[in-house]
């Protein structure tokens, strides 16, 4: 056996001289470095130096270059290693004679990423001492990188592997390796920001991959954060680790505000290439350090402030201030950070006047209220209502009952918001500067009107009331003057005085306005109270405005002097009251929800917004003269607020206090002109001629509560109070004769009639209060009927520019015609006639009369007795129809007239019936006037019919008797008969 391995031992080592001369030639073996090991012996199946790798079978590889190796064993694998790294030869037709030549980096831009892939893989398998492993990576090295590594690669397949594997096997390897080293070579570092909790935390998302963009695992790294952040891990800016097949999430947590740069590194290995004039070679070089960064933001903590609008910046009693907060943060602090709910804490002042935004502070308001609201992001809202306000303790002592809804007073509230670490939960404040303190100060904004009560205001003026009237009035002396006369200053009383006539309309006009309560120097809808309807914001109208009810009075019956007192206190402030006997004449009521002049009258047509109405036992068309005055009052307990608004009224709702026009206030007081009642009565209503009477006219009230007019004295001490002197009147008397008739009637007129005539005239003057005034005594010779007529016939001018006093007196006197009815039963006066004897007529009538052939003549004869004026007479003949009244009684004729003389006979009148008859006689004088007429049934005017008796014999009697009986008998008979033929 010895001498046969010797043999085969020579053998081999003939054959491996000669492969190694084809293997240098091919440019397989390299020697690396000037100090490259010697050959070793081939037979140790290793291609040099002990490096790992396949032998072919011998053969010749021819190139299409025209470049080959004849009779040589091929060999593949690692040719050398140098500074440790195994070394592969890339030029398969190039013979390797040495080392010469420069190591540098792969340049070739077009193999460049396989290089990077061959070196990443011959790093990884660099200790890997596989012959197999080792001659697929050199394969792939040529097949990769070699221009002619595909020939080359050809010719070895066809040489064969000897010893060795398939070359199947081998493809599979190489395919296996290439895979892996596409796989495994980092081409790019993905790196990515994230943030998980706004901008205070999040995570680097990481991962190595391939050129397929595949995650690589096994990758170690290194990381450092450059800025205001750590890792969350480590608790430092700096750590370190190893790639998945998945992109790594690295959490990270912000330090303080700003810009953070992570940089991320790891070591690839590169392919380096010695440029040779033989032959080149490829190894990889120590990996080399790849770094990658982004940057981004980060906010440890941010400055939230709030934005804020009162929901109503007009708010009425029964509703809360609401606000509406809108969060946001301050730019220079960056976004809000997510998960952080932030709380802020609102005081609400109250100010009495309107604050200025810019000028007015806290310290100028009183502390109400607070609430508190919270945001949890930027542009997130709250509202603040009722149920979160809570009063201030202070507030409420001093205002008890406060709460939300019913705020005290009329005024300004303004809700100031506050932001500080101190407000927030333990877990929150974090997310705030340690020093952060916000607040938005008084903002007009914030700011609402709360109308606890608005307050109406009134004024009247009388004289605008009437200073279109155009009515007339005619005087004594027929001149027509205006009913109403508006009072001046510049008269002696001095008083603001409209004079009326009696009957006149009862006007007044108010003026209806409200205080300026919100202070912006105007009044309109904001300083009225509104409706359900018509509260929140820009829905307060005018048409929504709250309807209010005014009540007014007429008081009367007062003296001038009253009035003009009244008037100058009223004036100068003082506090003016009714006196006792002021009497309420009228009063009224009308609502409105605008203000405005409103017209007050007592006559419905002019369609006034409030109607006056008498009180009982009052007349308006009969108000006691004197001086009156108007009042009025808007009360809170006289409106409806409970279904306008749903507060019902109290002290101060919906009034901030009650209002009363005090009485005579200006331009509110009326005069009624004294309009006296004339009567009279004579001391003797019939009396005979020459007798001597007298007549008494009574000057009386109109009114039991008429006052009698004054004014004042003249001539008086300076500094003395002048005297109410009493108007003085004349009165003008007239007796008419109206007929020559005692016994004449009289109609009542109101004018003195045409056939009156004068008989008699006087006068009662200085008349100055209430009362009867008699006449001198007269005489009167003439029988007839006679009447007095008064009138009163002042003696004033009324000239208000010379004579003040006279004017005064002239206004306060009724400018018409006084005067009573003519024909008034208590001013009549008859004169008897001297006494003649009075004319009597009767009539004798026939009493009793028989009827004679079925008829009987009736005559009446006439009884004159002093009567010389007789001088016709005709006579009626009645028939009486029962024993009663005789309304049915029928008239049978009236006889053509006769004359008339004491027993003349009427004509005869034939009567064809009995019965009771009775005459009514009638008498004229010579001018056909008549003068008599009978009464109807008198005793002596009757006139009875009676059928003529039968005659008195037996034997004429019974025959006829029973001659009526047989024609009873008969006419029954026949009745009978004819019924029974029906």
């Amino acid at each position: 056996m010895g001498s046969t391995h010797n043999d085969r031992h020579w053998a081999r080592t003939l054959a491996a001289a000669g492969a190694a001369l084809a293997t240098l030639a091919a440019g397989l073996l390299v020697a690396g470095t000037a100090d490259a090991a010697t050959m070793r012996d081939p037979f140790e199946r290793s291609i040099q130096n002990g490096n790992p790798g396949l032998w072919t079978n011998v053969g010749t590889i021819t190139f299409s270059n025209g470049k080959k190796y004849e009779n040589m064993a091929q060999s593949l694998g690692v040719v050398d290693r140098v500074n440790g790294k195994n070394t592969y030869c890339i030029e398969a037709d190039t013979l390797y004679t040495g080392t010469t030549g420069d190591w540098g980096d792969w340049t070739d831009e077009r193999t460049k990423p396989d290089a990077q892939r061959l070196a990443w893989l011959t790093d990884r398998h660099n200790d890997d001492r596989d012959d197999l492993t080792q001659a697929a990576i050199a394969g792939l090295i040529h097949q990769k990188l070699d221009p002619m590594g595909n020939e080359y690669l050809n010719g070895l397949r066809q040489l064969g592997w000897a010893d060795g594997p398939s070359w199947d096997t081998y493809t599979a390897k190489m395919n296996s390796l290439w895979t892996e080293a596409v796989n495994g070579t980092p081409k790019d570092l993905d790196m990515q920001y994230q943030y998980t909790t706004g901008k205070r935390k999040g995570t680097i998302n990481v991962g190595i991959q391939n050129g397929n963009r595949a995650y690589i695992a096994g990758v170690q790294y290194t990381a450092t954060l450059n800025g205001p952040a750590v890792f969350d891990q480590t608790g430092t800016n700096k750590i370190g680790g190893t790639t998945t097949n998945s992109a790594q999430h690295v959490a990270w947590t912000a330090t303080g505000n700003g810009e953070v740069t992570p940089v991320f590194k790891y070591k690839v290995p590169k392919a380096a290439k010695l440029e040779s004039p033989n032959q080149n070679l490829m190894t990889d070089k120590d990996p080399e350090t790849v770094s990658k960064n982004i940057t981004f933001q980060v906010q440890a903590n941010f400055k939230p402030t709030i934005q804020s609008d009162q929901s109503d910046h007009r708010i009425e009693y029964g509703h809360a201030p609401e606000d509406d907060l809108t969060w946001h943060v301050d730019p220079t602090g960056g976004d809000w950070i997510q998960g952080a709910t932030i709380k802020s804490t609102g005081t609400l002042y109250y100010f009495a006047n309107k604050p200025v935004e810019g000028r007015t502070t806290v310290s100028d308001g009183v502390k109400a209220a607070t609430a508190t609201a919270a945001g949890d992001r930027d542009g997130a809202t709250s509202h603040v209502d009722a149920s979160s306000i809570t009063m201030d303790p202070g507030f409420v002592k001093t205002h008890p009952g406060a709460t939300p809804s019913s705020l005290p007073a009329t005024g300004w509230y303004t809700w100031v918001w506050r932001i500080t670490p101190d407000m927030q939960d333990a877990n929150m404040r974090q997310y705030l500067p340690a020093d952060y303190d916000w607040s938005d100060n008084v903002l007009d904004a914030e700011t609402t009107l709360h109308a606890r009560s608005m307050q109406p205001t009134i004024t009247s003026s009388v004289s605008a009331a009437y200073k279109t009237d155009q009515s007339k009035v005619t005087g004594a002396d027929g001149t027509e003057r205006p009913a109403v006369q508006i009072g001046s200053t510049a008269a002696s009383d001095k008083t603001d005085v409209v004079y009326l006539e009696k009957g006149s309309v009862i006007r007044d006009q108010v003026t209806l306005g409200v205080a300026d309560i919100n202070g912006d120097g105007k009044t309109d809808t904001a300083d009225w109270l509104h409706t359900k309807n018509g509260q929140g914001e820009g829905r307060e109208t005018e048409a929504n405005q709250i309807t209010i009810r005014v009540n007014g009075a007429l008081y009367g019956g007062m003296t001038r002097e009253q009035a003009e007192q009244a008037q100058k206190d009223a004036a100068s402030g003082k506090t003016v009251e009714l006196p006792k006997q002021a009497v309420k004449l009228a009063t009224t009521t009308f609502t409105t929800n605008k203000a405005g002049d409103y017209l007050l009258s007592s006559r419905k047509g002019e369609k006034p917004a409030g109607v006056w109405k008498a009180e009982n036992g009052i007349d308006l068309t009969n108000l006691p003269s004197g001086y009156a005055t108007f009042v009025y009052d808007i009360a809170n307990r006289d409106q409806d607020t409970k279904s306008q608004t749903g507060i019902e009224p109290s002290r101060d709702y919906p009034f901030a206090k009650d209002v009363h026009e005090a009485p005579f206030t200006a331009d509110e007081t009326i005069m009624t002109r004294l309009t006296p009642k004339l009567d009279s009565t004579v001391s003797g209503k019939t009396v005979k001629p020459g007798e001597t009477t007298v007549d008494r006219l009574v000057v009386a009230k109109t009114n039991e509560k008429d006052v009698w007019p004054t004014y004042p004295q003249s001539n008086v001490t300076e500094g003395e109070t002048p005297k109410g002197t009493p108007l003085s009147l004349d009165f003008h008397g007239v007796l008419y004769k109206v007929s020559d008739d005692p016994a004449a009637a009289i109609e009542q007129t109101d004018t003195v009639p045409d056939n009156a005539v004068k008989v008699h005239e006087t006068d009662i003057k200085d008349v100055t209060g209430f009362g009867t005034y008699s006449t001198d005594s007269f005489t009167l010779t003439e029988a007839g009927t006679y009447a007095w007529h008064w009138t009163m016939t002042p003696s004033l001018a009324g000239d208000q520019n010379h004579n003040p006093l006279a004017a005064l007196a002239w206004r306060q006197l009724t400018h018409g015609k006084v005067q009573h009815a003519f024909g008034l039963a208590s001013e009549i006066v008859r004169v008897r006639k001297p006494e003649t004897p009075k004319c009597e007529v009767s009539t004798r009538s026939q009493g009793e009369v028989t009827m004679e052939n079925g008829r009987a003549d009736l005559h009446d004869e006439l009884l004159l007795r002093n009567c010389e004026q007789a001088a016709k007479a005709e006579f009626e003949l009645w028939k009486q129809t029962n024993g009663g009244d005789q309304s049915g009684d029928v008239l049978i004729t009236v006889t053509g007239k006769v004359d008339a003389k004491d027993g003349i006979h009427s004509p005869t009148v034939t009567v064809k019936e009995t019965g009771t008859y009775y005459w009514r006689e009638k008498v004229y004088d010579r001018t056909g006037k008549l003068i008599s007429y009978g009464d109807a049934r008198k005793p002596n005017e009757t006139v009875t019919v009676k059928e003529k008796p039968l005659a008195s014999t037996g034997t004429g009697v019974l025959p006829a008797v029973a001659a009526g009986m047989l024609l009873a008998g008969l006419g029954a008979a026949f009745a009978l008969r004819n019924r029974r033929r029906a």
